[in-house]
């Protein structure tokens, strides 16, 4: 039998910690684990104890960094992440003898990947909020770590955007540097249309509550229908620091008995509540390449969505809405619901859409980046 290939993959988030990052991971290896890959997987435990799941000759190893909550992350928190992560690492490579690394996010665990280099090669993935630029949130942060972000790039065997815009915004502040595209993808037997209803009446948001997701102008956009159309609710999906601030949002818009707010869904039973669905609302500031729109797409939803949510996916049946523009997306979201024609229409080309974006692709891409990288690697020491 061909001996596997050892790969270490660090990333601070896995579920139930994170969103887009965590979900890709998982849907990585587990497919890549079919492929005669033998991984360890470095993350961060949702509790105070370090622990580890083995999973046939693969391992998922939690460790403890003092995290607060599920879906928000605090800088101590993500430097705790990076030490601890590169020490661990380190023990564990002198039993595993992991042939490459690949992180998810440039920090923390592109800096724990850095720590290692003399070890392994590594890549890194890039997610979106890990790019200078990408996140207001963590401007003042990257304006003192950019010269960290450019050093773990150019000691990575490989850069990988999510999406081709994610890329360019790495390019401006790197422009030297070389970033290969791998999109995300999606699972079509998990996440697959419902019945369909000629009188849709359900509005849903996926996503975490932060304020570069914008969901505020999805509760004010419903808010604006209710006189319009009888029994319309939103269901917003997520947790984060703006889940107060959007609850107090929908009591003051008199949305109390329509905003049902889901913080916390078990990850098997999310594909039900896109099927409980007639619209897909998602008007985010920022996207690498959102997870949720390919999860809405693959369920057979009608999107309606800012430019910026659209990022690296190629749909062109969205009704495409400014950020922050609750009467754009209002009056967008009241054409689908009225008309049963065309919500019928691009819930076909929604699912047909999604047939494009794979995990299984995915993660042989992956796989074709890690070999070339090894041997690369090998030739470079020879």
């Amino acid at each position: 039998m061909t001996e596997p290939l050892r790969l270490l993959v660090l990333n601070c988030e896995y579920p139930p910690l994170g969103g887009g990052a965590a979900t890709a991971t998982l849907n990585i290896l587990k497919r890549l684990e079919a492929c005669n890959v033998q991984w360890d997987l470095v993350t961060a435990s949702p509790s105070e104890a370090l622990s580890v799941e083995n999973r046939g000759r693969c391992a998922i190893h939690y460790l403890p960094v003092g995290k607060k909550a599920l879906h928000y992350w605090s800088t101590p928190e993500l430097m705790r992440y990076a030490v601890a992560a590169a020490r661990y690492s380190h023990r564990l490579w002198l039993r595993r003898r992991h042939v490459i690394c690949h992180a998810f996010f440039t920090l923390p665990a592109g800096a724990a990947a850095w720590r290692l280099r003399r070890l392994m090669p590594y890549l890194v993935s890039l997610r979106g909020s890990d790019v200078p630029g990408f996140s207001g949130r963590f401007d003042l942060f990257h304006t003192f770590t950019a010269p960290i972000t450019r050093l773990i790039w150019r000691n990575a065997t490989a850069v990988v955007a999510n999406s081709q815009q994610l890329r360019t915004l790495a390019l401006q502040c790197d422009p030297g540097q070389t970033v290969e595209v791998i999109p995300n993808g999606v699972d079509t037997q998990e996440f697959k249309p419902g019945a369909f209803r000629p009188s849709g009446r359900s509005v849903l948001v996926v996503a975490r509550l932060i304020p570069r997701k914008d969901v505020a102008t999805a509760v004010r956009a419903v808010a604006a229908l209710r006189g319009k159309i009888a029994g319309l609710t939103l269901t917003v999906v997520g947790d984060g620091p703006d889940a107060q601030r959007i609850q107090a949002l929908g009591r003051a818009l008199g949305m109390a008995d329509a905003l049902c707010m889901c913080r916390a869904v078990p990850r098997e039973l999310m594909s039900g509540v896109y099927r409980g669905a007639d619209v897909f609302l998602l008007t985010s500031r920022r996207e690498g390449m959102s997870n949720t729109v390919l999860e809405a797409l693959a369920s057979g939803l009608p999107i309606v969505a800012s430019p910026e949510a659209m990022a690296g996916i190629d749909f062109p049946e969205a009704r495409l809405v400014p950020p922050a523009d609750a009467a754009a997306a209002a009056e967008a979201v009241e054409k689908l619901l009225l008309d049963e024609g065309a919500r019928r229409t691009e819930a076909a080309a929604a699912r047909r859409a999604a047939g494009k974006y794979d995990w299984d692709r995915v993660a042989g891409d992956y796989l074709h980046l890690y070999k070339r990288l090894i041997a690369r690697a090998k030739e470079y020491a020879s």
